[in-house]
């Protein structure tokens, strides 16, 4: 793979290496090259060492022969002369412009001279030549005492020109010092620069996917990474990273969804159950209030019979009046009905109050005839108009009135009860349409109402309810709010 992080990490030191090398192959080559001129420079001044001992030993060697004719002095001249012949070669020989070159040319041509004459005196002693070793010894003398002379000479000059040269050392040798310190300086600058930038580089996406993970872990799914600067093992880890992030959160997304669906689901299912208690206890209650429903109407009707019987008409429409609406408050509260049906039954159990009150409570009925066919829930005004009377105008002596009115306002249908009593409070109002628990202050032995309000909701799948309007000691409106042609 193009890119990778191994071949960037050794491209990058490779890079700071040979930034380095080259400092240090700069040092050395200078340093090499000033040692090689040193060198040079002294090499010169050991010949003339050498040459200066070897003409010595030589001479020496060739002294101790002619007095003595010592073989071993002869074998130290022969060893000693050779050697000097030999340096005698490194000298300069050719015509030069330069004084030291030339010293070195006749100083060449005077020891070629001193061995001539040195070989010379050793064959005349061999050839018992007294007077020919004799004279050419004086003569190798003389050429020994020249050339020492001539290396006296070059040594003075050396020594001069050393201490010029040693100035101009000292200058390259700073001068050298302090570009190698500079290169030294400028390659561990230009490294320390280059490993810090790739390092930054190499671990900034690495700090990034590590916040990623360290954000999911808290549960941030959402957490967003910047897109790879390179193609590497990193950006192939952060690709599986956001890859694997978005999977996560995908699946949370679903299981949120799943567990928000499942949660409705139960929600309903609880307000179903609950609807359904509801309902149930609704139905029970009015169930409680039946008292073998056939043996009441039949008993009702054999005392209508016998009231008939003994001529007592206003007792037999009594009785006929309480009969039929027995019948109709017993039947099952959980029926439709129509609007007419419900009014029918209001006017029969307003002839009952005021077959009872007298002329105590005024009661007034007023219904819409488009209004008369609507379909309602069974018992919605009876218990109404039964808690006005004996709660609202219980302490009125006169002047109570009761309103019933039926009406239809766009796609609803308003029932209405309500009366000038002594009203409820608002705390009061607040408690029944919450439910709360505790003794129903508006239960009067019939349905009730908040059995009514229950009814309303359950009936209508919560499309209906009932308003409650009142204020203290000025009475008391219930209003139930029908959908039109809702029906159970």
């Amino acid at each position: 793979m193009l890119g990778t992080v191994r071949l960037k990490i050794i491209a990058n030191c490779t890079l700071v290496l040979l930034i380095v090398g080259s400092a240090t192959f700069y040092t050395g080559l200078a340093s090499s090259q000033l040692a090689r001129s040193v060198v040079i420079f002294f090499r010169d001044n050991l010949l003339m060492e050498d040459l200066r001992q070897d003409l010595d030993q030589t001479e020496e060697g060739l002294t101790g022969y002619l007095t003595a004719k010592s073989s071993d002095s002869l074998k130290d001249y022969i060893r000693n002369s050779s050697r000097l012949s030999e340096h005698a070669l490194k000298l300069n020989r050719a015509i030069r412009t330069d004084d030291y070159l030339l010293l070195q040319r006749d100083l060449a041509g005077t020891i070629d001279a001193y061995l001539e004459d040195a070989n010379a005196s050793v064959s005349a002693k061999r050839g018992r030549d007294v007077k020919g070793y004799s004279d050419r010894f004086e003569l190798s003398v003389r050429d020994a005492e020249l050339s020492r002379l001539l290396i006296t000479r070059i040594e003075g000059i050396f020594i001069s020109d050393s201490l010029k040269a040693f100035s101009g050392f000292n200058a390259r040798i700073s001068s050298l010092l302090a570009t190698n310190a500079v290169l030294v300086a400028a390659a561990t600058f230009m490294g320390l620069a280059l490993l810090v930038a790739f390092s930054y580089k190499l671990t900034r996406p690495l700090s990034r996917l590590a916040e990623a993970a360290m954000a999911v872990g808290r549960g941030e799914y959402d957490h967003e990474l910047p897109a790879p600067e390179s193609n590497d093992e990193i950006a192939t880890t952060t690709a599986a990273f956001s890859s694997m992030q978005a999977s996560i959160r995908q699946a949370f997304e679903e299981l949120k969804s799943k567990s928000e669906v499942e949660k409705r689901l139960m929600e309903e299912r609880v307000r179903v159950l609950d609807m359904d208690h509801k309902l149930k206890a609704s139905e029970l209650l009015a169930l409680q209030t039946q008292i073998n429903p056939h043996f009441m109407f039949n008993t009702l009707s054999a005392g209508m019979q016998l009231a008939l019987s003994e001529d007592a008409e206003r007792t037999a429409d009594f009785l006929e009046t309480l009969a039929v609406f027995i019948r109709y408050a017993l039947q099952p509260p959980s029926r439709q009905v129509e609007v007419a049906d419900e009014i029918e039954c209001v006017e029969r159990y307003i002839w009952l109050l005021r077959l009872r009150f007298l002329d105590r409570f005024k009661f007034e009925v007023h219904v819409d005839e488009e209004a008369l066919r609507v379909h309602t829930p069974a018992l919605l005004l009876q218990p109404l108009v039964e808690n006005a009377v004996t709660r609202g105008l219980k302490d009125r002596e006169e002047g109570g009135t009761v309103r019933v009115s039926v009406r239809l306002a766009g796609q609803e249908a308003i029932l209405t009860v309500e009366d000038n009593g002594d009203g409820m409070s608002e705390a009061e109002i607040q408690r029944i349409l919450r439910e709360e628990p505790g003794q129903e202050i508006l239960h009067t032995g019939g349905i009730g109402l908040r059995n009514v309000i229950r009814r309303v909701t359950l009936a209508t799948n919560g499309k209906g309810h009932v308003e409650l309007i009142s204020h203290p000691a000025q009475g008391m409106s219930v209003r139930i709010h029908l959908p039109v042609g809702v029906e159970s």
